[in-house]
């Protein structure tokens, strides 16, 4: 793999009692969470930054990699001249999407569970079938893009463990992750701070995540893979539509919601078409009011004419 996002590797082998390792490049950064908070970076920020972190993906896709364990640490951000920079790291438990070489794989034995309960998908807690493929990398980057926008996972970490090896695998294949517009009111006193993270409060934070953010990772946290996008690169289109303004692909179909996107993604035209609009408007009444009051003047001309021509004829009777 040869991507700006991904740390490179070097090197690779084993060790002379057969321990095999990797050389990796030295990522001098730190989660994309804690970046994120520290910084204070708002949600558009913070989507700017989720974006290089699905290219990446798919790039290792392409490549026929799955990664396996998109979570925080894994994806860390380094500071290069002066911009920060997302690198998806920790390939160690990846595995080839080539048939061949994935029944070599080490990590692919029957009851094992590999990754970060937190963030594994659906069929990758199914131990029994092991049935994994680039879909399970798009649903931990909802979990990801989830935490990144709310501060919060859709399952405690602390429950999960409590609960045991038989309860966790059933929690992540069978309950349904709650939408960030459920979970953040759940989130008590901790919401405003998270809020106040991302640059706003707690109204302004929910306007945000309410629509188009929702509807994007509802959708890329089905339980059912069919039900996700197809790919990262699938996700990165529709969070560059949000930004855009533009209708995004998880959203409903509908006329209506289509048209309210119009007038926001062109603000500056709809605001001069209102502004000549109102200028039109505005002076088509003025010449209605100054022709009201030529009007006027005229009646009140011809009424002291009238007056007038009524009085000298009394004076004449007189």
């Amino acid at each position: 793999m040869d991507h700006p996002n991904i740390a490179r590797v070097f090197d690779a082998g084993a060790t002379e009692k057969g321990r095999p390792f990797y050389v990796m490049e030295f990522i001098d950064g730190e989660p994309i969470t804690s970046y994120c908070d520290r910084h204070r970076l708002n949600t558009r920020e913070r989507l700017a930054l989720f974006l290089p972190v699905c290219q990446a993906l798919q790039h290792a896709h392409q490549k026929g990699i799955l990664h396996r364990d998109i979570e925080p640490s894994n994806v860390l951000v380094a500071t290069l001249d002066g911009k920060p920079v997302p690198k998806v790291i920790d390939f160690g438990i990846a595995k080839s999407t080539e048939q061949r070489q994935m029944e070599q794989c080490a990590f692919t034995q029957l009851g094992q569970l590999v990754g970060t309960p937190e963030y594994m998908s659906p069929e990758a807690a199914d131990v029994m079938s092991n049935d994994v493929d680039t879909s399970s990398d798009v649903y931990s980057l909802g979990i990801l893009l989830y935490e990144l926008l709310i501060g919060s996972i859709p399952f405690d970490g602390k429950t999960l463990r409590r609960a045991g090896l038989v309860e966790l695998m059933r929690i992540i294949r069978e309950v349904e992750v709650p939408p960030m517009t459920a979970k953040l009111p759940q989130m008590g006193a901790t919401a405003a701070e998270v809020a106040a993270r991302r640059r706003t409060d707690l109204p302004g934070l929910k306007r945000q995540i309410t629509g188009d953010l929702n509807w994007i990772v509802t959708k890329v946290v089905e339980k059912n893979r069919q039900r996700r996008y197809p790919a990262a690169a699938a996700l990165l289109a529709d969070i560059e539509r949000h930004l855009q303004d533009r209708p995004v692909a998880a959203g409903p179909p509908s006329s209506a919601y289509k048209a309210a996107k119009f007038p926001r993604r062109h603000r500056t035209a709809v605001a001069a078409a209102i502004f000549f609009s109102l200028a039109a408007g505005g002076y088509t009444s003025y010449q209605q009011y100054r022709q009201a009051i030529h009007q006027s003047e005229r009646a009140t001309r011809a009424l002291t004419l009238a007056e007038n021509n009524r009085l000298q004829a009394l004076n004449a009777l007189g």
